[in-house]
């Protein structure tokens, strides 16, 4: 192949997501875990061999329905721009996440009073985040109540 390509359907779908979300390649490529030179070779559909020659890049499913959902995709997109198999690895993907949010929903609503507030006790203490009421008693009775 001696001319540049042009992107893929799903790689230009994925830039315009990015575009859309305001986030840069650079970015993108660090949430999805992949470096940006690699982020760049799928979305833009191929890699240079040398110079003037291009050989075709696909993306293996699983990464690309990573860069789909750092692109803030979804898997209707992913399969209308042609990448069945990414939209079947997305949805499963956002299946696993919405059973884990909802266990973890019910853990927390399963808590009695005491245990909620320290709960939210940590996680304002792990955010930095100061609670009405958290400054008073000792820090021995708050290490103590709150785990910190």
């Amino acid at each position: 192949m001696t001319e540049r390509p042009e992107p893929p359907p799903w790689g230009a779908l994925i830039t315009a997501g990015l575009a859309s979300e305001g986030i840069s390649a650079r970015e993108a490529a660090r949430r999805a875990g992949l470096s940006e030179g690699r982020w760049r070779q799928i979305t833009g559909g191929y890699q240079v061999v040398s110079p003037g020659i291009y050989a075709e890049v696909r993306g293996p499913a699983a990464t690309v329905a990573r860069m789909a959902a750092v692109a803030g995709l979804t898997p209707a997109q992913l399969r209308a721009a042609g990448r069945d198999d990414a939209a079947k690895v997305l949805a499963s993907q956002r299946d696993r996440q919405a059973e884990s949010s909802a266990d973890l929903l019910d853990r927390v609503r399963a808590m009695d009073t005491e245990q909620a507030r320290e709960l939210l006790a940590t996680i304002a203490l792990q955010l930095g985040i100061s609670l009405p009421g958290a400054a008073e008693g000792s820090d021995d009775e708050r290490e103590r109540r709150y785990g910190t």
